[in-house]
């Protein structure tokens, strides 16, 4: 199977299966929802049923630094629910993952909500195994291999006489970074596929799998995820720039606004399921 035929093999599935998204979508919107009602207790009781709130664009920067001034003494908390809202979000998208890639790899299984919850809790500590295991692979690419390119680029940049080749270099060094963390994610990625098309329990003997599957096409198992990538880039470019369209004060506006945004959650929602859908059918092309 080329590149192509997986990444529109992969587009096929997630047609296929639209409600794997819409559960996505909706477990997104609740989170978000129980997570900034606080902020909008804030911002109804600054703004509401006043002047200044109808003419407040969607984001007010004049406005945010005043807010941000006058419960600056409640920062800490702030900072510690935002944490731990993260957390709790982390998770929660562990615990999808399990549901998505359970029911994707089941080509004629349903996508009604009792499979996939149940594939959700089958692999949820599966997963959770796999990211501890996959933090070995994050040292390795940023602490080890960014920080000897650092070492082997500083001598350049110091020496330059001019601002060009320490900006190429900067731009290239972040442009590798971007590489290597796309690099960990397609192993991760592989290694759920593997603990679910294999049947595996143990996730060492699952990353394993993925990693001798990956030593055989390597580069084109990468194409495939830079170019789901590289489509999620152009999908986001659109979006802001239909986004700068509804900038303008009023109802209106901000109501266009907000109903764009739902579309782009549900549109990464949906690119989420298409990265597993595609990486899945590649996998299950090529045995290791």
């Amino acid at each position: 199977m080329s590149v192509l035929q997986a990444v529109v093999k992969g587009l096929g599935s997630a047609v296929r299966k639209p409600r794997l998204a819409v559960i996505l979508y909706v477990f997104n919107l609740g989170f978000a929802a129980a997570v900034l009602l606080p902020f909008f207790a804030v911002v109804q009781s600054e703004l509401g049923h006043s002047f200044l709130g109808s003419n407040v664009r969607p984001v007010d920067v004049m406005w945010l630094g005043e807010a941000a001034l006058k419960y600056g003494d409640a920062a800490p908390a702030v900072i510690g629910q935002a944490l731990a809202a993260a957390l709790l979000y982390f998770a929660l998208s562990l615990f999808l993952n399990g549901g998505v890639v359970g029911r994707l790899l089941d080509r004629e299984g349903r996508t009604t909500l009792e499979p996939f919850f149940a594939d959700c809790g089958r692999y949820f500590w599966r997963f959770v195994r796999i990211f501890l295991v996959s933090l070995v692979f994050h040292v390795l690419a940023f602490a080890a291999v960014l920080n000897l390119l650092s070492a082997l680029i500083r001598p350049a940049t110091e020496s330059a006489v001019t601002e060009w080749p320490r900006l190429i270099l900067s731009n290239l060094h972040f442009l590798i970074a971007l590489l290597l963390l796309s690099a960990v994610r397609m192993i991760v990625d592989y290694a759920r596929i593997a603990v679910v098309a294999d049947a595996e329990a143990k996730v060492l003997r699952a990353l394993r799998h993925a990693l001798k599957f990956l030593g055989k096409r390597f580069f084109r198992a990468w194409a495939v995820y830079l170019l789901l990538a590289l489509l999620t880039v152009a999908g986001t470019a659109v979006f802001y720039v239909v986004l700068g369209r509804f900038a303008a004060p009023g109802v209106a506006g901000v109501a266009a606004g907000l109903a764009w945004m739902q579309a782009y959650v549900l549109f990464r929602a949906w690119m989420r399921t298409v990265f597993v859908a595609a990486q899945a059918e590649y996998y299950r092309a090529h045995p290791y």
